[in-house]
């Protein structure tokens, strides 16, 4: 058996000190990406409710997969994280 720095099973990464780091990087990367792509629906002027299906189908799975396994150990990553749903949310604000 091969010891590896960094392993991901089931789309949750874990690394050989047992720290959530990779992962929280690996999903705030990710949605990052999504969060770019609803911007751009912004700007197409995409109404509020398409904005919001959008981001409980897209953007939201990607932050909370398999988060009862991980996000109760967290400590200052827990932060970057919420902040993704955070700038998701001030999105939804052109709107009103």
């Amino acid at each position: 058996m091969t010891q590896v720095p960094v392993f991901k099973l089931l789309g949750v990464t874990i690394n050989n000190l047992l720290r959530w780091s990779d992962h929280t990087e690996s999903i705030t990367s990710k949605a990052n990406k999504c969060l770019w792509f609803l911007e751009k629906l912004k700007q197409a002027r995409v109404s509020r409710k398409d904005l919001e299906y959008y981001y409980e189908a897209v953007v939201r799975p990607v932050l909370e997969y398999a988060s009862p396994v991980w996000y109760a150990s967290l400590t200052v990553t827990a932060d970057q994280t919420d902040s993704r749903s955070n700038s998701a949310t001030s999105l939804s604000d052109y709107y009103r």
